[in-house]
């Protein structure tokens, strides 16, 4: 995307000058004090433009599925026990005021930013900036700032709203606290409303990344979706939490409602009806096939293999291209003509490369290099065996209740009957020798399960080994299992390849290219999947499934029918294909909270995986479930991240989330 490069480059220039004074402890210190080359920043086009992408600089930061993020401390998977990274506090129960890993000071940090480049846009007169261009640049501001109160609002709950700039000399006595939960959403609403107003419906190539209308929309939907969701309408887990000092306009100091109204699941259903219809007026379409399939013999990229399908015939073929679509979704960008992400970013990690900053995610021995030592990744996004069940099998049913299925008896049996596993050379893995360890759990599995998780046995990529595919093993410590002191493997049997570009590879001196990572943080899929919820909310069961079945026929698996809810209900399956279809993309760990089923998804004893932390054990040893052996813990303060005690000490009129 060329805005996002654009902006880097304009970063490095801006930072200097106009972040001075982000780093205060503080959200009262969000303004960069007064310096004497402020003039600068915008005196003209280009200035006030990189002052203006500087303030988008944060939203990379927030990128759960690409950075480590509290957002992957859900259910979907582990990270290696010993990584002590930020999400594992929560995911451990161990997050506490002290530390800041749902990020408040820079989201304020960054609100406060934007609102000093809506208050220098007032005062200075730039060269070649027309009235025009500056109502462009207020609106983008408008939709800044309610992204960032929405950060705020989703991780904390009920956030202190920030209108303008903040005087530096401010008293206590008017910081403001935390306003009600629909206050909050209002303003926020209101933001995007105002916003969408002046912005065009979708950006030209040279400016995508930054906002327009049909993205206002799209966040204005998630925003009503969450306000109307269980936790925040009505049935919040703690009824007594309260402001003490501060007062919303028209709430006294009530933070949460408790008690339901259905109007904002009325309100929450326009919303997703009207970003939707935005989203295809303006040309977004679900990726496909035949766009994937462009892109792959452009890169000359071969079908990936699939256990079960062997033969060569076009139905196999077809099922083998649905598969490589599904990988391609999250990492083709609008140059391969993908219409899909509404609003995304191309991103890259120092010190792993442009190329692929998802590196944490791969294989720790990869390639072994012409020098006799291994290239690879730290095997650190490890899938739970919960996860994997979610995914369908190919009749669209979850396993264990699909009838056509294999009993969870044989799930753990060999695939290929009649064969074993020879000893594997520890110069290179055979598809041959590997295969026979694949167990019949992981066949005849739906395309997006083979898109996206990597199993024992199985393909992890058909060219990232020098051209050739990369065959798993991890029952081997001389490959890819583990081995006494391994620091980077989560050993539950499974990894994960959404995000991992099918043209990854690594050549013989360890060397990584292919292509850069593709974001999304909206994506049409989402808008189907909300809309589907909010007539399910509202009873209205043949719309949700009309809805529903546009991911479905996407993912190749059968429509469902009103019959189907006799399996599970309607509410279910449709949590579920959020669950599969936007797998760690970042919206798990909101919604369990929304939904309020995380004490029962989240709590200890709950995650499995296979029995993948032992060194070289038999097949039978290592295919049985075994419990995730980190301390997962859940308690109802984990619904909500902590303000930092700095933060309260500072601000009278700030309280605790509860349980802190």
């Amino acid at each position: 995307m060329k805005f996002i490069q654009k902006t880097n480059r304009l970063i490095k220039a801006s930072l200097s000058i106009c972040l001075l004074g982000l780093s205060a402890c503080s959200y009262l210190d969000v303004i960069p004090p007064a310096q004497p080359d402020y003039d600068d920043t915008m005196k003209d086009e280009a200035t006030t433009l990189s002052f203006l992408f500087t303030a988008y600089s944060y939203i990379p930061g927030t990128n759960p599925f690409i950075y480590q993020h509290i957002e992957n401390s859900a259910d979907e998977m582990v990270h290696p026990k010993d990584w002590g990274v930020e999400e594992q506090q929560m995911l451990f129960g161990t997050i506490s005021p002290s530390s800041d890993p749902a990020k408040w000071e820079d989201i304020y940090n960054y609100i406060g930013y934007v609102h000093y480049f809506m208050e220098q846009l007032e005062l200075l007169h730039p060269v070649g900036v027309t009235e025009e261009d500056k109502n462009q640049y207020r609106a983008e501001a408008y939709f800044l700032e309610a992204y960032y109160h929405f950060r705020a609002l989703e991780a904390f709950g009920p956030c202190p709203i920030i209108p303008a700039k903040v005087d530096q000399y401010i008293s206590k006595d008017d910081i403001p606290g935390r306003s009600h939960f629909d206050y909050c959403v209002d303003y926020i609403v209101d933001k995007l409303d105002e916003a969408a107003k002046v912005l065009p419906v979708k950006r030209e190539t040279a400016d995508l990344g930054r906002a327009d209308a049909t993205i206002c929309k799209s966040l204005k939907a998630r925003v009503l979706l969450y306000a109307a969701s269980p936790l925040w309408n009505g049935s919040f887990y703690n009824k007594n939490w309260r402001n003490l000092n501060y007062e919303t306009p028209g709430y006294g100091t009530e933070l949460v409602s408790s008690t339901y109204d259905k109007t904002k699941w009325d309100r929450a259903l326009t919303a997703c009806k009207e970003a939707l219809q935005a989203a295809t007026d303006a040309g977004y379409e679900l990726f496909d096939i035949e766009t994937a399939n462009a892109i792959a013999d452009r890169m000359k990229i071969p079908l990936p293999f699939i256990p079960g399908l062997e033969e060569d015939t076009e139905k196999n073929r077809e099922f083998k291209e649905r598969v490589r679509m599904f990988q391609y979704l999250s990492t083709a960008t609008e140059g391969d003509n993908n219409k899909e992400i509404i609003w995304g970013q191309i991103v890259s990690s120092s010190g792993l490369g442009e190329v692929n900053p998802n590196i944490s995610r791969m294989p720790e021995r990869s390639i072994k290099k012409s020098d006799g030592s291994w290239a690879g990744g730290y095997s650190g996004w490890a899938p739970t065996l919960n996860a994997v069940k979610r995914f369908y099998t190919v009749n669209g049913e979850t396993p264990e209740n699909d009838k056509n299925f294999y009993p969870e008896s044989k799930w753990y049996e060999r695939y290929y009957e009649g064969t074993s596993s020879p000893e594997l050379e520890t110069d290179g893995l055979d598809k041959e020798d590997v295969k026979n360890d694949i167990i019949k759990f992981n066949v005849h599995r739906e395309a997006r399960y083979y898109a996206w998780i990597a199993f024992d046995g199985g393909q992890y990529s058909p060219v990232m080994v020098n051209n050739q595919p990369l065959w798993l093993n991890f029952k081997n410590s001389n490959t890819n299992g583990y081995r006494p002191g391994l620091r980077n493997v989560s050993g539950t049997g499974f990894l994960t390849k959404k995000f991992i570009t099918p043209d990854l590879i690594y050549n013989t001196s360890g060397g990584l290219s292919g292509s850069r990572i593709r974001a999304p943080f909206i994506r049409l899929a989402e808008l189907y999947l909300n809309l589907a919820e909010c007539y399910a909310a509202l009873e209205q069961t043949d719309d949700a499934l009309k809805q529903l079945n546009v991911i479905r026929k996407r993912a190749g698996i059968k429509e469902l029918t009103s019959s189907d809810l006799s399996t599970m209900s309607l509410t279910e399956w449709i949590r579920n294909e959020r669950f599969v279809e936007l797998y760690q993309e970042g919206h798990r760990y909101y919604d369990v909270r929304r939904w309020t089923i995380a004490p029962e998804v989240l709590k200890a004893g709950e995650r499995y995986g296979l029995n993948g932390m032992t060194t070289d054990p038999s097949f039978e040893e290592f295919n049985k479930p075994t419990l995730i052996n980190q301390p997962i813990k859940w308690d109802n303060k984990q619904y909500l991240a902590p303000i930092l005690n700095s933060e309260i000490y500072s601000n009278p009129q700030l309280v605790q989330a509860p349980g802190y």
